[in-house]
């Protein structure tokens, strides 16, 4: 008796439905681990404390990590407008049980605090992101003399978590990494005889996490 091949016995549209599937498949996959690899990141207001209204900086600062730390298939910024959302229910919450909250309430990975000191016309930027699952945190800090160089320290300290806490370069991170190494050259130029003498520079000991112990 005459066998039918086996690829005789199936018509030209189960092939079809059957590559379908298989594509389906792998696209479903591969969205399942890049939703896997997203991470979500909250802003909180950064308090200020200055003698002035400094109500539209406040604003600003919150504009620009928004803007500076999102990043397309790799970081989602929650919305300012659903932190206000929360941040109204809970007013009596503060601190660390004020981050672990906004954390659960926006499902966020990851997030910034700060403060901005305004004394006698200079400013002091201090910030704090804090990545929740493995309880640890990173501080940062810049100082302007002049109002009007706020904004390059705000984009300094946002380059400089993106490259810290999700290992992302960008423009002003490599900026800022070139004056690091042009002060190094300056430097060894203005020194020439203290070059052998002179300390090895200290290695890079990672991105600098801190254990965070916090209550919510």
């Amino acid at each position: 008796m005459k066998r039918t091949p086996l690829f005789h016995r199936f018509s030209p549209a189960l092939f079809f439905l059957a590559a379908l599937s298989l594509v389906l498949s792998l696209t479903a996959t591969a969205s399942t681990s890049k939703a896997t690899d997203l991470k979500t990141i909250a802003v909180l207001p950064f308090t200020i404390n200055s003698a002035e209204d400094m109500s539209h900086i406040q604003k600003g600062i919150i504009q620009m990590f928004y803007s500076r730390l999102s990043w397309r298939d790799h970081v989602v910024v929650i919305p300012n407008r659903d932190i206000k959302a929360q941040l109204s229910q809970m007013p009596s919450f503060t601190g660390d049980q004020l981050i672990g909250k906004i954390a659960a309430r926006t499902n966020s990975h990851y997030v910034v605090a700060g403060s901005i000191t305004n004394l006698a016309g200079s400013f002091s930027i201090d910030a704090q992101v804090y990545d929740i699952k493995n309880k640890r945190f990173m501080a940062f800090f810049e100082q302007s003399k002049i109002n009007d160089d706020l904004i390059d320290k705000v984009d300094r300290i946002a380059a400089t978590i993106n490259k810290k806490a999700f290992n992302r370069s960008t423009v002003t991170s490599e900026k800022m990494e070139q004056e690091k190494q042009a002060h190094i050259n300056k430097l060894k130029r203005q020194n020439p005889e203290h070059l052998m003498k002179a300390p090895q520079a200290p290695q890079d000991q990672g991105p600098g996490w801190k254990v965070w112990e916090y209550l919510f």
